[in-house]
């Protein structure tokens, strides 16, 4: 797969800080390294973007939604527009939490 370019709505931004937060409570440490961790396989998304379709969110949204499971736990979501060369994260929550409405 060729290497797309990258962008990470800011909604995700503010929801990966929230968790980060959250771990942060228990382990400063172990917050700023499964931050590491999952900003790492967030731009590994950009040179291989060829996980799983999430069916339920697809028809939720009305596009093709993907999946990355991170860490057997968080749902990071995205999309990928070859035409334009780019990879679009839209969405990241645990995955214990349902999405709200508007959400992959």
């Amino acid at each position: 797969m060729t290497r797309k370019q990258l962008t990470i709505a800011p909604a995700v931004h503010d929801q990966i800080a929230d968790q980060v937060l959250h771990i942060a409570q228990h382990s400063v440490d172990n917050a700023f390294a499964w931050e590491s961790r999952l900003k790492s396989a967030i731009q590994n998304l950009a040179e291989f973007h060829g996980y799983a379709i999430d069916e339920d969110a697809s028809g939720r949204l009305g596009v093709q939604v993907h999946r990355l499971v991170f860490e057997g736990t968080y749902l990071v979501h995205f999309t990928v527009d070859d035409a334009a060369g780019v990879v679009r994260v839209v969405n990241f929550r645990h995955g214990a939490r349902l999405p709200t409405h508007g959400e992959p």
